[in-house]
């Protein structure tokens, strides 16, 4: 299977190559596009290396490079882990060639780059600072209005404003271990004023915290909005570039945002869950994909946790690497 990109307004950008992805099983014959409902960032730098472009700085299904009605047959059900050499070793869910859903014309595209920035999740961060804190809801308000607890608690503080919630902090690094800067996905002027922190929010999710049982049953979750991306620790060498400013949010090449486990939804409300049990606590980084990457092997965390429902006794044993595969 042939890959290529075609673009009506040239392939060539100033900071790539880009165009609509298009692909051939007859060696260059015909061509058709892709309509892949799980198109995504992953299926995007596969493509990007095959064609030795890099990495997908960009990634969407639009018309803005033609469109499946223009191009009548094209490749559907395209899901990639993202580390496969070319797109013809992807999973895929229909046979090829196959039509696109006629009322739906939009088509993968994709812009390669040759440097990407690339998160790593601190493994030993989460093992060393896990804890179990127990609050009312009056000194959680501004995480309340995140969503960063239980549903079950906006229900019982209509009646009990103090009632207590049980939340399992812990402290998530996130470094830049890719050769571009990691960036928001949305210019500063979209960005979000959250006014009981009285910062920005320059993405919607940051990062996922989610309690699952040892069949992988979720039981529990929670969500990190960037609060402001910045530089909190960096390597020798390097100085700081971005703060929690209104423009400037970003995460340096060999810097790390550090969240530490006092802040504001750096947790997972737990006040439901059953004690004296084990489960497997699952951390994420930019797991809805909505900023490109080198790699998503790296972003993510299952450690194992042993909860009693006592802060003394409640404890990680153990955290391993985890690849973002499993929020597909």
């Amino acid at each position: 299977m042939l890959v290529r990109l075609n673009s009506l307004h040239g392939g060539r950008t100033a900071t790539g190559r880009q165009g609509r992805v298009e692909v051939s099983f007859n060696h260059g014959a015909t061509w058709g596009t892709i309509c892949s409902t799980n198109w995504s960032f992953r299926e995007a730098n596969v493509v990007c290396r095959q064609l030795n472009f890099g990495y997908a700085a960009y990634t969407n299904q639009t018309t803005e490079f033609g469109n499946s009605r223009e191009h009548p047959w094209a490749m559907v059900g395209t899901l990639c882990r993202g580390t496969e050499k070319k797109l013809a070793d992807c999973f895929r869910e229909a046979a090829y060639p196959n039509l696109c859903n006629s009322k739906y014309n939009r088509v993968a595209v994709v812009r390669c780059v040759m440097r990407s920035a690339d998160l790593s999740l601190g493994l030993r961060d989460i093992e060393r600072s896990v804890r179990l804190d127990s609050v009312p809801m009056s000194r959680i308000t501004c995480a309340m209005e995140e969503n960063c607890v239980s549903r079950d608690a906006y229900v019982i503080r209509r009646t009990n404003p103090h009632a207590v919630r049980h939340l399992l902090r812990f402290t998530t690094a996130a470094e830049n271990v890719g050769n571009a800067d990691f960036s928001p996905y949305s210019n500063y002027d979209q960005w979000q004023w959250h006014q009981c922190h009285r910062h920005f929010h320059s993405m919607e999710t940051f990062a996922t915290f989610d309690i699952y049982d040892l069949n992988y049953r979720k039981v529990a979750q929670g969500h990190k909005a960037s609060f402001c991306l910045m530089d909190t620790k960096c390597v020798s060498g390097i100085r700081p570039k971005y703060t929690c400013g209104n423009t400037t949010q970003g995460i340096s090449i060999g810097c790390a945002d550090l969240y530490t486990a006092d802040l504001d939804c750096q947790w997972v409300d737990v006040t439901n869950l059953p004690v004296n049990r084990n489960y497997i606590l699952r951390v994420a980084l930019n797991p809805e994909y909505k900023i490109g990457e080198i790699s998503f092997e790296n972003n993510g965390a299952e450690c194992l946790l042993h909860y009693t429902g006592l802060s003394a006794t409640t404890k990680i044993t153990r955290c391993s690497s985890a690849s973002l595969w499993f929020k597909k």
